[in-house]
């Protein structure tokens, strides 16, 4: 795509990241967690009696965890996420609040993933919508 081989990007030292962001490729890692909050906000605000919800909360009780590093749960995908991301100024009491809760009311769902350099003053939308329709102006 750019025309650069990994022989070339070694030998400079061309980082990975940099050809991503030249290429506007995106990272796979990244976009695959993203996709998991936004399945998992989605699935939250359900409120008809498909599996998809009571399957997310499950935890089966008959069934011993196996030895060693367990693997991680749907929720502590989460957990972790919130912890990582979090600061003082956008979520008050974090530690209080489930990320089901949140995940209910779509608004604050997405407040709580977009961008961290972004504040509430700078998205604003061209047309006058309320912010986190999909369109962001830095101003």
């Amino acid at each position: 795509m750019l025309g650069i081989t990994r022989l070339t990007q070694v030998r400079a030292g061309i980082r990975s990241s940099t050809l991503r962001e030249q290429s506007k490729i995106r990272d796979a890692a990244a976009y695959a967690k993203l996709s998991k909050i936004r399945w998992a906000g989605h699935v939250m605000r359900l409120n008809d009696h498909r599996w998809t919800r009571p399957v997310s909360d499950w935890t089966p009780r008959d069934v011993k965890r196996t030895t060693g590093r367990p693997p991680t749960r749907w929720s502590d995908f989460f957990t972790k996420s919130f912890k990582e991301r979090y600061n003082a100024l956008r979520v008050p009491r974090t530690d209080r609040i489930h990320w089901t809760t949140l995940a209910r009311e779509r608004d604050k769902w997405k407040d709580c993933w977009r961008p961290l350099g972004t504040s509430e003053d700078q998205r604003v939308s061209s047309k006058g919508n309320p912010p986190g329709l999909g369109q962001q102006v830095v101003v």
